[in-house]
C-alpha cells in the first residue's frame, strides 16, 4: 500500500543533502519522486564515501524511492523537458544559489503562471537576500553559524557535529513546509513559493535550548546555567551508558539503583533548582558513581526504577539493538547495483498504509520511461540522446 501522499508528484532539482533528503522524505510518505540530474555526473553525493559498482551508500540512503532522469537544462530542448515535467507535478523542490535556477528561466514566477498549482520549494544556504545569499554553503559552514558548533565545546573549544545535522535539519523543515502549502493548496487551489533558508532552518531549531540564555532579555531575569552544557555520557568499569535523572523521582531512583543513598539525601541534589544550579557537580556525583559497576548492571539496576537509560552504540551495533529488531526499523533490502543494503524504514508510519520504496536509481535510469510518460516518441527519445540533451 502507499502512504499519505499517494498521488503527489514531485520533481527534484538538487544534489547533496539537503533538497534530496527532503524529497526522501515525501518518497517515503508514498509521494512519486522524479530526480532530475544534470548530464555530466549527475549528484555529486554518488561519488562520496562507501560505495560498490560506481554508486555510494549515502546516495542510495536519501535517494530510494525515486527515479533518475538526466536532463542538460542549458539546451532549450532540455529545457522543455522541465517545463512539461513541471506542467505534470504538484511540487518543485530546487536547491541552488539564488538566481541560478532564473537565469535558466525558471524562476519562481515564471513557474507560478505557467503552472497556478504548482508548490515552488527552494532551498539555499542563507536565503535570497543578504550579505551571505550568494556565498557557497555546506553543513560545517551553517553549523559554524547556527550555534551548532558553538555549543559543542569541549575543554572551552568549539566542535563539528559528525553529521550531516545542518543539512538534514534543513531537509526535515523543508519537507513539512511542502507538506503545509499542500495542505494549504487543496483549501485554496492556489500554489505558492516556500523558501526555506538553511540557516535560519537550524537557527530556529536550536533556539528553544541551545540558546535559551539569548531569549529572556530584561534585567531582572534569571539566567540559570544551561542543562545541555553539562551534558555527558557515564564512564562505566567496562563501557559507556547515557542516564538521564530528570526529575525527583528518577534521581531518588537513581541514587537507590546505585546504593547511594547519601547523595539522595545531599541538599544540592534534591530539587530541580539545586541540581540545575549544580549541574557540574551533579554530573560529576553520578559519574563517581558508576564507576564501580559494569555497564550492562547500570542499566539492569537503574531500569529497575524507571529510570531513562541505554548502552551508547556504535554506528555498526544500532542495527542489533532489541528495540531495533522488533520494530524492524532497520532492514536488509537488494538494490540490484550495490547489493545488499540494510537502510531504515521510513520514520513515521501511518496505520493501515506500507510506504515500499524503489531502489535509488542510477544516473538518468529512468530517461526513457519519463520522457514517453510526457509524450515524447521513441524517434525523439534517440534524438535527445544523440544530441547530449538527456542520458
Amino acid at each position: 500500500m502507499s502512504g499519505p501522499l499517494e498521488g503527489i508528484r514531485v520533481i527534484e532539482l538538487g544534489q547533496m543533502i539537503a533538497v534530496p533528503a527532503a524529497a526522501y522524505v515525501l518518497a517515503g510518505q508514498g509521494a512519486s519522486v522524479i530526480k532530475v540530474e544534470n548530464t555530466r555526473r549527475g549528484d555529486e553525493l554518488r561519488f562520496y564515501g562507501s560505495q560498490k559498482n560506481g554508486i555510494s551508500a549515502w546516495f542510495i540512503n536519501v535517494n530510494g524511492g525515486k527515479r533518475s532522469i538526466g536532463v542538460n537544462l542549458q539546451e532549450p530542448a532540455g529545457k522543455e523537458i522541465l517545463w512539461r515535467l513541471l506542467e505534470g507535478a504538484d511540487v518543485f523542490m530546487q536547491g541552488f544559489r539564488p538566481g541560478a535556477v532564473d537565469r535558466l528561466g525558471f524562476s519562481p514566477d515564471a513557474a507560478g503562471k505557467r503552472c497556478p498549482r504548482l508548490i515552488y520549494y527552494s532551498s539555499s544556504g542563507f536565503g535570497a537576500d543578504g550579505p551571505y545569499a550568494n556565498h557557497p554553503v555546506y553543513d560545517p559552514i551553517i553549523q559554524a553559524l547556527s550555534g551548532w558548533a558553538g555549543s559543542q565545546t569541549t575543554h572551552g573549544e568549539p566542535s563539528l557535529i559528525r553529521g550531516m545535522v545542518a543539512d538534514k535539519v534543513a531537509a526535515m523543515m523543508g519537507a513539512q513546509a511542502v507538506t503545509a502549502a499542500l495542505v494549504q493548496r487543496g483549501r485554496t487551489g492556489v500554489g505558492q513559493h516556500v523558501d526555506l533558508s538553511m540557516l535560519e532552518a537550524n537557527i530556529s531549531f536550536n533556539w528553544s535550548d541551545v540558546m535559551m540564555h539569548c531569549s529572556l532579555l530584561d534585567a531582572d531575569a534569571e539566567h540559570r546555567p544551561n542543562v545541555l552544557a553539562s551534558y555527558r555520557l557515564l564512564r562505566c568499569r567496562d563501557g559507556w551508558v547515557a542516564v538521564t535523572a530528570g526529575n525527583d523521582a528518577q534521581w531518588q531512583g537513581f541514587c537507590k539503583a546505585l546504593e547511594r543513598p547519601d547523595l539522595s539525601r545531599d541538599e544540592r541534589f534534591t530539587t530541580p533548582a539545586g541540581r540545575a544550579s549544580n549541574m557540574p557537580a551533579w554530573y560529576d556525583a553520578m559519574d563517581e558513581m558508576v564507576t564501580s559497576f559494569d555497564a550492562e548492571e547500570v542499566l539492569e539496576r537503574v531500569r529497575a526504577e524507571d529510570v531513562p537509560a541505554a548502552p551508547v552504540l556504535n554506528p555498526d551495533q544500532v542495527a542489533d539493538d532489541p528495540q531495533v529488531v522488533v520494530r524492524a526499523a532497520v532492514v536488509e533490502t537488494i538494490h540490484p547495483t550495490a547489493g545488499r543494503v540494510l537502510q531504515p524504514r521510513p520514520g513515521a508510519r501511518f496505520e493501515g498504509q506500507e510506504v515500499s520504496l524503489c531502489p535509488a536509481p542510477l544516473h538518468g535510469e529512468h530517461s526513457n520511461e519519463v520522457l514517453t510518460e510526457l509524450g515524447y516518441e521513441a524517434a525523439a527519445i534517440t534524438t535527445l540522446r544523440s544530441d547530449g540533451i538527456v542520458v
